[in-house]
């Protein structure tokens, strides 16, 4: 029975990936009664700045860079990130001449007009294009305008260490001001892989996470906890306002602008970061669900979501003991293996007993071949006597399956892994084997997992039997070498528990 439904199962799965990466629609979601629809598409207001005059600014964790000619923030670099590609610090503020980016405007009628600063200073000082180093607690950059006549001061506390940058902006005149993010502020522009993770605006409403995939511009008229972009592994956004009278979200396709206005002063911090756990927990814990822990064929589901955080701190755990990701997932497998083994041996048992019915079962469908309803009934009576479940080989392999899942979307989706070498060849877990050696042993040790059950009676069946390890080998070629490991790692466990058990049950009947 396990034979028979396990092709099923695999079948349906890939069907699933293949539709949800190649034709998917995503639904879209209405946003909350109080975010009202203003404008219909995104416009990025234009600035009259060469980007030729920068000032780099230097934290541990974050590379800033501010231009002297508009103030504006044009650069948020990781430090600890690179692009895969050139080994570049990541950027999550992509710079584009002739365009605004991060920093303070004015509104005009709708329109966002860039405000240029009289003066800049940084701790004091006046800013230059020499670079300069935060070694220690943090440093003042101050912004001041002039807006219609009304003295504006705008002030970025950088921190030496971390992500989070406090903004403060001083209006004691109450001009109409605007602090916007920059296009796409938080995306890393590292293109998604599968097609199962959301890229663009999100917001907190309730302390609950709402992605916003409608195009469009929307403004909260109440203070929210946090807004701003995400995709896979990083995250941009603004959190805790004060004094903020709207937020703003504008979307058009790919691309999106956030923004916060105020008529006084307000304070709210600005955030750019890689979707770490520790560091979202620590921030507010909603945001932890911006990591997609409940991912599952088209949608997130909350049930997997329970399942796969415990998970992730039981690894990160053991990376913590053993500093070395590759033997956490190990680990982690063997951890899992174990605490289904009973399950394992109630599936293998089953099939056992299913085996040495067969030749009674043979004799019953000869003798009632022209009748299926009697076949049946007989084959009930038959089970029923030897107290023989048929089923009782798939259901513990069913409940098991919410925990692949889970651990598919650690493994696939989880920043922690991203960078993080295992041994020899493997210098990523979160990329693919680059000599696809693991995807082969995988497949090679699902070919010895079909050798070891016993033959089918049916030739289709052997023959979907041996193609399923070609086709999952296909897929894989391509999944995160971490997602590959667990994967080999737990065939061989379960070729060594099903020997160990069929041997078990053989000395038993005999």
């Amino acid at each position: 029975m396990l034979k028979k439904l396990l092709p099923v199962v695999l079948i349906v799965l890939a069907f699933n990936f293949l539709i949800y990466t190649i034709w998917e629609k995503p639904k879209t979601k209405d946003l909350p009664p109080t975010a009202q629809k203003t404008l219909e598409a995104l416009s990025i207001p234009m600035v009259d700045d060469p980007l030729t005059a920068l000032a780099p600014i230097n934290g541990s964790d974050v590379h800033w860079t501010v231009s002297l000619k508009s103030g504006q923030v044009v650069g948020w670099q990781l430090a600890h990130y690179s692009h895969i590609s050139n080994g570049k610090p990541l950027e999550l503020l992509p710079r584009k001449p002739g365009f605004s980016s991060m920093g303070l405007y004015t509104k005009s009628s709708g329109t966002l007009i860039p405000l240029y600063p009289a003066t800049i200073t940084l701790n004091g000082n006046p800013l230059s294009m020499t670079a300069q180093s935060i070694s220690t607690g943090s440093a003042l950059l101050e912004e001041k305008f002039m807006v219609n006549g009304n003295p504006v001061t705008l002030s970025l506390t950088l921190p030496s260490s971390g992500y989070e940058v406090a903004v403060a902006i001083k209006n004691p005149g109450k001009a109409a001001v605007v602090f916007g993010s920059g296009e796409n502020f938080g995306l890393s522009q590292i293109t998604q892989s599968y097609g199962t993770e959301f890229q663009g605006p999100i917001h907190s409403t309730e302390g609950k996470m709402e992605e916003v995939k409608k195009d469009g511009a929307f403004s909260f008229d109440h203070p929210l906890a946090w807004l701003g972009n995400e995709d896979k592994y990083f995250i941009g956004l603004f959190a805790n306002p004060k004094g903020v009278s709207l937020s703003d979200i504008h979307r058009s396709g790919a691309n999106s602008w956030i923004q916060m206005e105020t008529l006084g002063d307000a304070t709210f911090s600005v955030i750019g970061e890689p979707k770490r756990y520790s560091l979202l927990k620590a921030q507010n814990p909603s945001l932890i669900d911006t990591i997609d822990f409940g991912w599952f064929m088209f949608g997130r589901i909350m049930f997997i979501s329970l399942i796969a955080k415990p998970l992730f701190l039981l690894m990160t755990y053991l990376h913590h003991v053993f500093h070395n990701y590759g033997l956490a997932i190990i680990l982690v497998t063997i951890i899992i293996k174990l605490i289904f083994s009973p399950l394992a041996f109630m599936s293998y048992r089953s099939i056992h007993q299913m085996q040495t019915l067969q030749p009674e079962i043979k004799k019953l469908q000869n003798q009632y071949k022209d009748d299926k309803a009697a076949l049946n009934q007989a084959l009930m009576a038959l089970y029923k006597e030897r107290r023989v479940n048929p089923l009782g080989g798939c259901l513990p392999m069913l409940v098991q399956i919410p925990v692949f899942v889970a651990l598919y979307n650690i493994l696939n989706n989880t920043v922690e892994l991203r960078q993080a070498p295992f041994m020899l060849w493997i210098h990523d877990l979160s990329l693919k084997d680059p000599y696809y050696i693991l995807p082969v042993l995988m497949g090679l040790t699902m070919i010895l997992q079909y050798r070891l059950n016993p033959a089918s009676p049916d030739p289709v069946q052997q023959k979907v039997m041996m193609v399923v390890p070609v086709i999952m080998t296909f897929f894989f070629l391509n999944f995160p070498s971490g997602l590959v490991l667990y994967w080999l790692v737990n065939n061989m466990l379960t070729i060594l528990q099903q020997y160990l058990t069929t041997s078990y049950l053989k000395k038993q009947s005999a």
